[in-house]
């Protein structure tokens, strides 16, 4: 084997050459690494920025808000972030109460599986449950209340210059100004007035505005405030049953009076109604006797001035005919009538028939009247 002079001397430096050319690279990495770790600073799309300065002329955190991007971050300045999703805060006992209803240790374990998957969802950073509220009511009762905040930060620099990084915004004043703003509300209200969803919605939209004003001062926005469910404690809750009872009672007893009123009414109605028709019937048949007896005095007087009439004239004309008889011709006539009534008499006696017949005739020519003679047959 030929060894070619300087051949070890050669290699020799390009090792030394390939070892310092790694060494730069590793090191251009590195310092390029963390110049990239400490001076760059990235905000998620979900996340607010909120620079601090701990060296320089001015330190503290600076009056800006920066939004999703990469952004340079000089020495000995911190970009820190907020989150911008909707916050939720739950004051519930709904894992406690799932888990006791839960009949075996595998539903209860899938049960804290659903509750924990819910967590990691929802956030830590973002999702705060704490024990449901006792509200202690106007009348000296406790009702606990399933209650939910829905809030949002929209001013991150006057939340980290009041309260600091992380979430000890939610310790140090959400959690106390939500637990006070509900109980001092609700507390308000006694507690059957809770069935009553007119005062119970009033009730919690004033938590709702005043939450909504504290929360504004510091820099969040109330989405909504949400009272999921409430429940009274079991002695409560079986005396006002027996109160609701004895009220829809009394109640049912008010409407059947009532009732009873109104039909007492309509019966008086009704009697009234009939004796108008009655006195309306009597009044008719009053006034239908009165035109009729009316009618018939009228008829009355018109025969009695007819008869009347009558009679006159018949007394006036035989007045005229005795008058007429007693002039000149009216004897002449009475003798030939005379004359008439002596053909009709047979032989030279008269009967007494015959001679009442007379007696008639004469009368009748003089216009007398023959009714107090007597009849034919012996009759007057």
């Amino acid at each position: 084997m030929v060894d070619v002079a300087g051949r070890g001397e050669a290699l020799g430096r390009l090792v030394r050459s390939l070892g310092r050319t790694v060494f730069l690279g590793i090191l251009t990495v590195v310092l390029v690494t963390f110049f990239y770790a400490a001076c760059t600073a990235r905000v998620e799309p979900y996340e607010y920025g909120v620079e601090q300065a701990r060296f320089g002329f001015k330190t503290g955190i600076k009056d800006r808000v920066y939004e999703t991007g990469l952004y340079f971050v000089p020495v000995g300045t911190t970009m820190h972030t907020f989150p911008r999703e909707v916050h939720v805060f739950e004051a519930s006992n709904d894992r406690e109460a799932s888990i006791a209803k839960a009949r075996s240790d595998e539903a209860q374990r899938r049960v804290r599986e659903y509750f924990e998957k819910r967590d990691r969802i929802l956030g830590k950073a973002t999702h705060r449950t704490i024990d449901a509220l006792t509200v202690q009511t106007s009348d000296g009762y406790a009702v606990m209340a399933d209650v939910t905040l829905l809030y949002s930060i929209v001013n991150p620099v006057k939340v980290a210059k009041d309260f600091g990084w992380g979430s000890l915004y939610v310790d140090s004043f959400v959690l106390n100004t939500f637990r006070n703003g509900v109980l001092t509300t609700l507390g308000k209200i006694n507690a059957e007035q809770f069935y009553d969803e007119t005062i119970r919605i009033a009730a919690v939209k004033e938590a709702e505005n005043y939450l909504r004003e504290r929360f504004a001062e510091r820099g969040f926005r109330v989405e909504r405030l949400l009272l999921r469910s409430y429940q009274y404690v079991p002695d409560y809750e079986k005396s006002l049953q027996e109160k609701k009872v004895a009220v829809q009672l009394t109640e049912k007893n008010r409407k059947e009076s009532l009732v009873n009123e109104e039909k007492a009414k309509l019966q008086q109605i009704e009697s009234k109604g009939n004796a108008a028709i009655t006195i309306a019937e009597s009044q008719v048949e009053a006034e239908m006797a009165k035109v009729k007896a009316e009618a018939e005095l009228y008829s009355s007087q018109t025969r009695a001035r007819g008869d009347k009439e009558v009679n006159v004239a018949a007394a006036e004309a035989k007045r005229l005919k005795a008058d007429a008889l007693t002039q000149a011709g009216g004897r002449y006539v009475v003798a030939l009538e005379t004359a008439k009534m002596f053909e009709n008499i047979d032989g030279a006696v008269m009967t007494p028939e015959q001679y009442m017949q007379f007696i008639r005739n004469a009368w009748s020519i003089l216009g007398l009247s023959g009714s107090g003679l007597p009849q034919e047959g012996g009759k007057k």
